[in-house]
């Protein structure tokens, strides 16, 4: 069985690092202390009360599901962009580009080194989340949805991180622009829908209000994060529904969700194996001088 060679330098060194040993202890240091001060606090009002309330153990599993997202998407971007940028600064990828490496199989295992190394982490919080499973209210298929949620989640973000550093000269810059890419999509989607919808609640007879609350919408589709929100929001028995055009929406926006963000990660792997493609007789002669 051949084994990507940039996967397996890329995971050995990854597995040996000090950086993904302590992304691993802050995740589940920080996972583990919300979880058991949120159920410290249920246990406490059921010492009181002489009762519980299990919906409290629903919201917690909610708030230890949205805690590693959120903390990916502020520390991933830092080791996620540097993917192809410290290659061309230490200037080893014009070395890799003259080797039997295609342009494609860098790209790959680029991308499955870090997809390990990110799920990993994530994995590692099973044993805290199975904590929550003990008092029911999530079923099979909930965590089923939620685990592939989770998967095109870190597939779209570490796309968009090897883009960013294919496009970049150097790590600084490539950084910076997955950080403003993250925060586009993920928060600015957010900040764009509820801009559409109070303009919307203002005046809903204005066609360009409709147009506004009907492109936000669908730009929300882009959004994992949402995604997530919305399958938390039905396992809790709660209705979304209203944020949607349709019922058709709120039924499908899972799958919706999981095609477009797919199509999106390949587009932007496709970019980053064009980009750093070696181009003929230019290249040979000058070297990937647009690197």
């Amino acid at each position: 069985m051949n084994i990507n060679p940039i996967y397996e330098r890329e995971h050995r060194v990854s597995t040996r690092s000090l950086r993904l040993s302590m992304a691993v202890l802050v995740f589940n240091f920080i996972a583990a202390a919300v979880t058991l001060i949120e159920m410290n606090e249920v246990v406490d009002y059921a010492r009181k009360t002489s009762s519980i309330d299990y919906t409290s153990f629903l919201k917690i599993f909610r708030i230890v599901v949205f805690v590693p997202a959120v903390l990916l998407v502020f520390v991933a971007p830092s080791f996620i962009s540097g993917a192809i940028s410290d290659e061309r600064q230490r200037g080893t990828l014009e070395i890799l580009l003259t080797t039997k490496m295609t342009a494609k199989s860098i790209v790959a295992g680029k991308f499955l080194s870090l997809f390990v190394s990110i799920m990993l982490i994530l994995v590692s919080q099973l044993p805290i989340m199975a904590i929550l499973f003990l008092y029911g209210g999530i079923t099979v298929i909930d965590i089923i949805k939620l685990s592939i949620n989770f998967f095109i989640f870190v597939v779209l973000l570490i796309s968009m991180g090897i883009f960013c550093s294919t496009i970049a000269r150097k790590t600084s810059v490539a950084t910076a622009l997955l950080y403003l890419a993250v925060l586009v999509l993920f928060f600015g989607s957010l900040v764009v829908y509820f801009l559409a919808a109070n303009s919307f609640n203002m005046n809903e007879n204005n066609f360009f209000s409709i147009i506004f609350i009907k492109i936000s919408k669908f730009i929300l589709l882009f959004n994992p994060l949402v995604s997530m929100d919305f399958l938390l929001s039905k396992i809790m028995g709660e209705d979304s529904s209203d944020v949607l055009v349709s019922l058709f929406w709120y039924n499908n926006w899972f799958y919706i969700n999981i095609v477009l963000d797919l199509a999106l990660s390949v587009i932007f792997l496709a970019l980053s194996v064009v980009k750093i493609k070696p181009h003929g007789k230019t290249w040979r002669k000058y070297g990937n001088s647009n690197l």
